[in-house]
């Protein structure tokens, strides 16, 4: 004799506890029902009575549901109705699943009523009762009744949507919890709501129970700093704008803006790096989004701030700013108003932000202080295919170019919110600039005069204090030299191995001049970078015999990059006290950024000049100009680490600020110039060598 299961009605309320963990998430499947049903709005009405909860109400103006829906569907506990809907009506991926909520209104309250219109369809009325459910003794023994109303309650007049009324609430709900759940609801609003399927949750209450939480509008405009906004199409930058927009607590800084026009010509070009075959590092190509068939890109982003000193300054509730970034930071993608998953989800780093971030300190960002929004066309985007389960497009030479461009772009609108950054650092000390360790040491000393009474103990930390700045002092001279010769040492063995790779090449061939003039050019380039590596002590030097030395470390690079190079030194006598090698360092520094922008620039007449001039009062100098692009950055933070203008992250950003470093060891100065700031040699006039004008001043005097 066969035998078969029953179930009792407890079981319901046995897969909500265990399905659901708590009220909020409760509340949340319910509002993921309503984006599933193509829903552009859900209100979440929370009713209370003396701040007690009472009711809550879930409305939304999606598709709904019928009669046969409700029957078949809404009261089929387990149904694999979404599981088997990869797609709804309107081109959405279902965020609902197994069921959960309608085992989520078990959950929250007693007393359950339904209200739904589908198109063509009358509404229905569904009414539930849990206590009368959970005392049958067999779920077929308690039948639910669905109702269509032949005047219609809640939809009239051709309005589609689900209303669901939850009443006798099972728990106690306490302020804490009530204001998670508006966070958590807020979450499911999107900052770019206008550009994409337009989802909005709305969530209300009859006393005011969310009094002082912040609403998506307040936390973009009150959270966010930094906002981008971007148009890619064919081979270049269409439309660009950054804007830094400072909180008006934040009263010492202005806004800054940069547009389209404030770009310089060169980096309006769309480019990626690849590897090839026996290369060994990346080399640069254009990207045209016709050829990869992509089409136009539309790319927004807002970039908040976390540093806690200026989030500190913040104007509106910081938990909420914290939550919903946690929950929605990142780059999402929209193929015709179609979100594209899973980009932009948790794990899903698919621009490599976090990684950036990783590997290289202090000038990325992360994806939980980014939102960003990519918008594709979908019959010009044809080049990009997505994966058969609908998660992704396959990673194939397009895609690749597609990640290259928003990469690239991305990067400049960092490299402009950097520079804020930088700003704020200095004007708020979020990290002390200028000498963090000697500044709070100078506090000390002042305090300790000022407190300690009694004149042995006061002299006796003062004697500590001394030698930990002497000693301090020392340090970081020491790494800061290092730093820059490894810098340097990158350049040099380059270089070299170069040279080497030639000297072969003669050899094998028996050119004996050939092998003659590499071998000399060698013997240059080795003595001039151990002249930038010994021990040398400020006295007074001709500036003639540092650019001599730097000119001929950089013969070889200027010869392979079809560089002239215009130089007074072998005519000039002036003096200035300086510390040789740090001076040759600095000078092959700012030499190497003016090769690299040359070359970036794809100059074909390519010119440098290094002149050496005493128009600067109180100091002789040696002024580096070239012909490209100029400054991309603004030269007032272009000394601060870990900012660079250079593309595809290929700056540290530390080059500058260790040369500014090292000319302030030696009482000098590296100061940044326009044409007008000095008289510029003919030579430089006559060849317009006008651009990224750098002079390093040396004392004339000892100091």
């Amino acid at each position: 004799m066969k035998h078969h299961f029953s179930i009792t009605p407890r079981i319901i309320a046995h897969f909500g506890e265990d399905l659901i963990k708590n009220e909020s998430i409760a509340i949340l499947e319910l509002v993921k029902n309503s984006y599933d049903a193509c829903a552009t709005e859900c209100n979440v009405d929370f009713y209370s009575e003396n701040r007690q909860l009472k009711k809550l109400t879930i409305s939304d103006n999606g598709f709904g549901m019928n009669a046969d829906v409700i029957k078949n569907v809404w009261l089929v506990i387990g149904t694999d109705y979404k599981k088997n809907t990869q797609m709804s009506q309107c081109g959405r991926f279902p965020l609902g699943e197994k069921g959960v909520g309608r085992l989520g209104v078990h959950k929250l309250g007693k007393k359950i009523t339904l209200y739904s219109k589908r198109s063509d369809y009358k509404e229905v009325e569904l009414s539930i009762d849990w206590t009368e459910l959970e005392s049958a003794k067999n779920i077929s023994d308690f039948n639910v009744s669905v109702v269509e109303n032949d005047i219609h309650k809640f939809y009239k007049n051709g309005i589609t949507g689900t209303t669901i009324i939850i009443e006798e609430l099972k728990s106690k709900w306490d302020r804490r919890q009530i204001r998670q759940v508006y966070r958590n609801l807020l979450s499911l609003n999107s900052p770019f709501a206008d550009k994409n399927d337009s989802f909005a949750v709305n969530i209300t209450s009859n006393e005011n129970l969310f009094e002082g939480l912040p609403n998506l509008q307040d936390i973009v405009e009150n959270g966010g700093l930094y906002f981008g906004s971007s148009v890619l199409k064919g081979n270049k930058i269409q439309e660009f704008k950054y804007e830094f927009r400072p909180w008006s607590s934040l009263d010492k800084i202005q806004k800054r803006i940069v547009k389209t026009t404030n770009l310089n010509e060169e980096e309006l070009y769309l480019k990626g790096l690849k590897e090839e075959e026996g290369r060994k590092r990346p080399v640069e190509y254009e990207i045209d989004l016709d050829e990869f068939k992509i089409g136009e890109v539309r790319f927004d982003i807002i970039i908040f701030e976390k540093d806690a000193a200026i989030f500190n300054f913040v104007n509106t509730e910081k938990r909420s700013i914290n939550e919903y970034l946690a929950e929605n930071g990142g780059i999402r993608v929209y193929r015709d108003n179609v979100r594209v998953y899973d980009y932009g989800e948790r794990d899903n780093d698919w621009l490599g932000i976090d990684l950036k971030r990783v590997s290289r300190v202090g000038g990325n960002v992360s994806n939980n202080i980014v939102l960003g929004y990519v918008r594709l066309k979908r019959s010009e985007s044809i080049g990009l295919r997505e994966k058969t389960n609908r998660e992704g497009f396959i990673e194939d030479e397009n895609y690749n170019a597609f990640v290259d461009a928003i990469s690239y772009v991305l990067n400049i609108f960092v490299r402009e919110r950097n520079v804020d950054k930088a700003r704020l650092t200095t004007l708020y000390k979020t990290h002390k600039v200028a000498e963090p360790v000697l500044s709070d040491l100078e506090e000390v000393v002042k305090i300790v005069n000022e407190r300690v009474e009694k004149e042995e103990d006061r002299k006796e930390i003062l004697r500590y204090l001394s030698r930990i700045n002497d000693q301090y002092r020392e340090v970081k001279e020491v790494l800061i030299k290092s730093a820059n010769a490894g810098l340097n040492l990158s350049v040099v063995i380059h270089e070299i191995e170069k040279l080497v790779t030639a000297l072969l090449g003669h050899a094998k061939k028996g050119e004996k001049e050939q092998i003659i003039d590499i071998s000399e050019r060698l013997e240059k380039i080795v003595r001039g970078y151990t002249a930038m590596i010994r021990k040398s002590a400020i006295g007074e030097k001709m500036l003639s015999g540092i650019v001599q030395i730097a000119v001929e470390n950089y013969d070889f690079r200027f010869s392979d990059h079809h560089i002239s190079v215009y130089h007074n030194y072998k005519d000039s006598q002036l003096k200035g006290f300086l510390a040789e090698a740090e001076s040759i360092s600095v000078l092959t520094n700012l030499l190497d950024n003016s090769i690299f922008w040359l070359c970036y620039a794809r100059k074909e007449d390519r010119k440098i000049s290094i002149y050496i001039t005493d128009q600067i009062n109180g100091y002789n100098s040696i002024v580096v100009s070239d012909n490209g692009p100029g400054f991309n950055i603004g030269t007032d933070v272009a000394v601060q680490p870990f900012i660079s203008g250079k593309p595809h992250n290929l700056g540290m950003g530390l080059g500058l600020h260790i040369a500014n470093e090292m000319m302030n060891a030696m009482k000098g100065k590296l100061m940044f110039l326009d044409e007008y700031d000095i008289e510029l040699p003919k030579y430089a006039k006559d060849n317009k060598i006008n651009k990224a004008i750098i002079a390093l001043c040396f004392p004339k005097e000892k100091t």
